[in-house]
């Protein structure tokens, strides 16, 4: 299997598209998921602020329940983890992820972590945050040195021996 890589480097801020309500709320929140990535796949937003991102023609946010058909649609289509909220649209590793160094350790306020979704396995992609700090530091160590984001084989084969190097050569049942 082959695998193409691209970049999306359009804040919401210059992305007309986001803030277009002409266009279906399910592709301005996509749009606005991959704007807001974080390493792990986790993209935060504040208390009330997809509200203001994502609004009507007349500047009014949609109705609650709007927001999540939409997020529904997007977690029915595999562009979303079943985890994601209106204060994390969590991407699974399968879908996208980031090659730049991590510039802070902040964990994801909704998820109390920054560990990726697995789409492949359904699962958190690691048990534990030290796991997942691992995989960072090896993911890091790639995009310092120019090298391209690894594949999907990669990461699972990184999962397998963080799982094996925490619990002898057993797979945790956590």
């Amino acid at each position: 299997m082959s695998y193409r890589f691209a970049k999306v480097y359009r804040p919401e801020r210059s992305n007309p598209a986001i803030g277009n309500p002409r266009l279906a709320l399910d592709l301005r929140l996509w749009l606005l998921a991959l704007d807001r990535v974080q390493r792990g796949g986790h993209a935060p937003l504040g208390s009330g602020e997809l509200e203001l991102i994502l609004t009507k023609e007349n500047g009014e946010p949609y109705h609650e329940s709007r927001y999540r058909q939409a997020r529904c649609n997007l977690i029915n289509a595999g562009l979303l983890a079943p985890s994601a909220s209106a204060r994390c649209l969590l991407i699974p590793s399968t879908v996208a992820a980031m090659d730049a160094p991590s510039k802070t350790r902040e964990e994801c306020a909704t998820h109390a972590h920054n560990i990726p979704w697995d789409g492949d396995q359904g699962d958190w992609m690691f048990r534990t945050s030290e796991q997942a700090r691992r995989w960072e530091a090896e993911c890091d160590n790639i995009a310092k040195g120019g090298a391209a984001f690894p594949s999907g084989e990669w990461a699972q084969a990184v999962r397998l021996r963080a799982v094996r190097s925490v619990n002898g050569s057993e797979l945790s049942a956590a």
